[in-house]
């Protein structure tokens, strides 16, 4: 088993898509549950994917975090309540979803994951903890969530479904 971390600059990282749709089975088969009740795929619209990439460049970011999260209904009512962002469907609840997080070298450590807390004056400064979820407008270091989620919303006729 390879134990190296990632050397390269995440430059033609791409996969062929035979290994891709062996690795969306797997993950099917990993899931106990049956087919159209877990999530299958994650959808993500072109502004936001430019958004991220704009905060990388911004933060003079080092690469991105993808985080595996669930929806509770809880959690989709938390979201609802924000004054900002797309609304997530109560359809959604009990769902996989993803979290893509700016990650960056502090204090010498590479792929560390970023995050600003908006302070008076518009100076910002690393957060040491995560405070509570509210506010107008979103920080702009929060992970970035929200996609349209499968089975709910999917390709279908996708090679990889």
């Amino acid at each position: 088993m390879i134990q190296t971390p990632r050397g390269k600059d995440g430059k033609d990282n791409t996969i062929p898509v035979d290994i891709a749709k062996k690795m969306t089975a797997a993950f099917r088969e990993s899931q106990k549950a049956d087919k159209g009740t877990f999530t299958e795929a994650a959808w993500f619209p072109a502004q936001q994917i430019k958004q991220l990439a704009e905060k990388l460049a911004k933060f003079e970011g080092d690469g991105i975090r993808v985080y595996f999260g669930r929806y509770t209904q809880e959690i989709i009512d938390s979201i609802n309540k924000l004054e900002y962002g797309d609304k997530i469907s109560d359809r959604y609840v009990d769902m996989n979803t993803l979290l893509f997080v700016v990650t960056k070298v502090i204090d010498g450590k590479p792929r560390t994951d970023y995050f600003i807390e908006k302070v008076s004056h518009g100076h910002h400064h690393h957060k040491d903890s995560l405070k509570k979820y509210g506010g107008t407008t979103p920080d702009p270091t929060d992970p970035e969530n929200r996609g349209d989620l499968c089975p709910n919303d999917c390709d279908i006729n996708s090679i990889l479904m």
